[in-house]
């Protein structure tokens, strides 16, 4: 063999090569979730195997966000799309049949737990009588649930994708490990505290309450946007001063103004309690995650409980 048709051949084989690593990254599963909580369990699973979108972008909050059309396009272009459903991304839920109808896979993720199981009624460890009746959809906050959630994406990504279903299982079962982790973590950081009572900016935490045996107080109703009454704003005080409650809990994506009133008026502090609907830009940059968010959670309630 001449040196000419040598190298011909080498050009010809390492072209192969560089064609097969194209058409094998853009061959990589398109997925889109919702906002954030959903995307991330989403890429912990799916690992190299998916890209991955997050629609709501950072520092937004999920109850009133409304996609624009350059976002809904990302989802018309996925295989597969999760949201959380229970009246969170209510734009989502207006998509789910013209994406099927698409050949869109579509998980509505609240759907897939009874309601016994995901802590029912908003109104369970709250007293705000305005809520009364409503769905909490915050299910991600309790970590066996937000377990659940990691091993109901991986069912349907190995139903999608059944070539990578060792790569999703495999992943699966170590993020669930670490959930269980932090679930431990809870249990025992929660077990032994001078009160079990908080007032919190919205009632988006009554999963965490019920698995971890919080009496939730709740400023606002299942939207932080809400407004409280002024009676319920003095009822709340009283209780707080009734209780002797120390703190008063608010979110980074919400107005701080009511919890810092009622911490104003019984002469008590503020802590953050971050219901995890999306991530900070600072959040993302300091490589923050749903567990880091989590224990910070944990670390904050032990202060505002006067746990041992």
């Amino acid at each position: 063999m001449t040196t000419g048709k040598a190298a011909a051949i080498l050009v010809l084989a390492l072209c192969c090569i560089l064609a097969l690593d194209i058409g094998t990254a853009s061959a990589k599963l398109k997925m889109a979730a919702s906002f954030y909580p959903l995307a991330h369990f989403a890429g912990q699973v799916a690992g190299d195997q998916a890209e991955v979108a997050t629609i709501m972008p950072p520092g937004s909050e999920p109850h009133e966000y409304e996609p624009p059309p350059g976002d809904i396009k990302k989802i018309y272009e996925s295989s597969f799309f999760l949201f959380n459903g229970a009246g969170l991304d209510p734009w989502a839920e207006r998509l789910r049949e013209d994406l099927v109808k698409n050949g869109t896979a579509v998980m509505e993720m609240a759907a897939l737990f009874s309601q016994w199981e995901i802590a029912g009624k908003a109104s369970d460890h709250g007293h705000d009588d305005h809520t009364e009746g409503e769905t909490d959809p915050h299910i991600w906050l309790d970590p066996l649930i937000a377990a659940a959630e990691v091993g109901a994406i991986r069912d349907a990504l190995i139903r999608i994708d059944p070539l990578n279903q060792e790569q999703y299982r495999r992943n699966s079962t170590a993020y669930s490990m670490k959930l269980n982790k932090l679930h431990a973590q809870f249990e025992e950081g929660l077990k032994s505290c001078r009160t079990r009572k908080i007032i919190v900016t919205h009632n988006a935490f009554n999963y965490l309450g019920r698995r971890y045996n919080l009496s939730i107080h709740a400023i606002t109703g299942i939207s932080p946007e809400e407004e409280p009454s002024p009676r319920k704003m003095v009822e709340l005080t009283k209780f707080a001063l009734k209780e002797d409650i120390r703190h008063i809990f608010f979110e980074p994506l919400a107005s701080s103004k009511l919890a810092k009133t009622i911490a104003r008026e019984i002469g008590a502090a503020t802590l953050v309690l971050n219901p995890l609907g999306g991530l900070t830009e600072d959040d993302i940059s300091r490589g923050r995650t749903y567990i880091s968010v989590m224990k910070d959670n944990l670390y904050n309630l032990r202060i505002a409980m006067g746990c041992n």
